[in-house]
C-alpha cells in the first residue's frame, strides 16, 4: 500500500512538471552490414565484415512558454552504438551528442552546452539517409592530414555559448556565433578547470546560411587555441573555414563545397613540422531522385598539405562514393551504398567513423579503404 502511494505521488509530480513544459522523445536507429576492405598498405591489408552503427541516438528536448515572447529551451542528445554500443556507458555515455539549456525568443536564441559549430559544412546527405556514412565526404572535409582526430574535436565543441539570429529577421537567413571557454589539446586531453593552470584555451566560429527557392548557400569560420599554453606542452590550434552552396534543378539537387583546414602544431616531436600544416579539399555531391528512391553520388578531394617547409609531397587523397536510398515511409528507410578512399603514399584519410563506430584499424599512410555497406534507417 505504502508502495503504491509513493508511486502515486511520483506520477503525481511527474505530471506537474510535465504540464509545465513540453517534452519530446525522437531520435534515429541505423545500422547495416559492411565489407570493407584495406589495399596497399605497408601494413593491416585485409578485409572485414561486420554490422556498423551510423550514429544511433535518442533525443529528449523541451521548450516552456515564459511570456512576453521568451521561451525556455533544452536538448539532451545521446548516442549508442545500435550493434554492440560501444562498451558503455564507458564510450557511449549519456548526452554525447548535441546538448544543451537556453533562452529563445524575438531575439534568437542562447544556448550553453556542448554544439556542432564547423564540421563537414555543406558536404554530402549520407548522415541523413540509409546509407553508410564511410561514404560521407566528411572523412577528408573534416580531416587534416597528419591532424589524428577532426577539426572541432569529434564533430563538436564543448564548453560552448552559442547565439543564433531569429528567423523573423529576414526570410531564409540563419546564422550565429559561437565561443567556448575551453579546446582541449587532442593529444593529451587537457581541460579547464585548473585553477592558476598555464592555460588559454578558447574557440570561436562563426557561420551564416541562406536558403531560398532552389538556392542554398553557407559559409562557415572556426579557430580553436588548444587548452595547454605551457612552454613544453605539444599544442594542437587549428583554424578552417566553408564555402558551400546548392541547387535543386527539380529532378535532383547539385551542390559544391570548398573547405581550407589548418592545424598550427608548437614543440611537436620529430618527425612533425612545427607551424602551420595546411590543406585545401574540394567536394560535389549530387542527388537524383528516382520514384520513392534516391540516388547519390558524391566525389571529394583534399589536395597535398603545405607546411612552413614546403609541401608534403603525396599527402592528398580522393574519396568517391554512390548510393541508393528507398523511403518506404517518411520515417523508415533502406540503402546501399559502396565508397572508395585513395590516399596517396603520405595520406592516411578514413572511410568516416569506420574508426569510432565500426571499431576498425585506421589506415596507415598510402593504404586504400573500399566499404560495400546495406542497411536501414528509422526515424522516431
Amino acid at each position: 500500500m505504502k508502495k503504491s502511494l509513493v508511486a502515486l505521488a511520483a506520477l503525481a509530480v511527474v505530471g506537474a512538471a510535465s504540464a509545465q513544459s513540453s517534452v519530446t522523445l525522437s531520435g534515429i536507429i541505423k545500422g547495416g552490414v559492411a565489407r570493407t576492405k584495406y589495399t596497399n598498405g605497408a601494413t593491416g591489408n585485409g578485409s572485414n565484415n561486420g554490422v556498423a552503427d551510423g550514429s544511433s541516438r535518442f533525443i529528449i528536448s523541451g521548450r516552456e512558454d515564459l511570456g512576453g515572447g521568451l521561451a525556455a529551451i533544452f536538448q539532451i542528445d545521446t548516442r549508442f552504438r545500435v550493434d554492440d554500443n560501444g562498451a558503455a556507458p564507458t564510450t557511449s555515455p549519456l548526452a554525447t551528442g548535441n546538448t544543451f539549456v537556453g533562452l529563445a525568443g524575438g531575439f534568437g536564441s542562447l544556448r550553453i552546452g556542448k554544439l556542432d559549430t564547423h564540421y563537414c559544412t555543406g558536404s554530402d546527405e549520407h548522415g541523413s539517409r540509409a546509407t553508410a556514412l564511410g561514404a560521407s565526404s566528411c572523412g577528408i572535409l573534416g580531416y587534416v592530414q597528419g591532424l589524428s582526430q577532426s577539426i572541432a574535436n569529434a564533430s563538436r565543441s564543448t564548453n560552448v555559448i552559442r547565439y543564433d539570429l531569429p528567423s523573423t529577421m529576414m526570410a531564409g537567413l540563419t546564422g550565429g556565433i559561437t565561443y567556448s571557454t575551453a579546446f582541449a589539446n587532442q593529444a593529451a586531453q587537457v581541460t579547464d578547470g585548473a585553477m592558476g593552470a598555464a592555460g588559454g584555451g578558447k574557440t570561436w566560429s562563426a557561420n551564416v546560411g541562406y536558403a531560398t527557392g532552389p538556392l542554398k548557400l553557407a559559409a562557415s569560420y572556426w579557430k580553436a587555441q588548444s587548452e595547454d599554453r605551457t612552454a613544453t606542452a605539444v599544442r594542437r590550434d587549428q583554424k578552417a573555414w566553408t564555402l558551400a552552396g546548392g541547387w535543386n534543378f527539380g529532378l535532383g539537387t547539385i551542390g559544391v563545397t570548398y573547405d581550407v583546414s589548418a592545424y598550427d602544431k608548437t614543440n611537436a616531436p620529430a618527425p612533425e613540422i612545427n607551424g602551420e600544416n595546411k590543406r585545401r579539399a574540394w567536394s560535389v555531391p549530387l542527388t537524383f531522385g528516382v520514384g520513392a528512391g534516391t540516388i547519390l553520388a558524391t566525389y571529394t578531394k583534399a589536395y597535398n598539405v603545405k607546411t612552413p617547409l614546403g609541401t608534403i609531397a603525396n599527402s592528398g587523397a580522393s574519396l568517391w562514393a554512390v548510393g541508393y536510398d528507398y523511403a518506404f515511409s517518411k520515417r523508415t528507410s533502406v540503402g546501399v551504398s559502396y565508397a572508395v578512399m585513395n590516399n596517396k603514399t603520405n595520406a592516411s584519410y578514413q572511410l568516416y567513423t569506420t574508426d569510432s563506430l565500426q571499431g576498425l584499424a585506421r589506415a596507415v599512410a598510402g593504404q586504400d579503404a573500399k566499404q560495400l555497406y546495406v542497411g536501414i534507417r528509422h526515424a522516431f
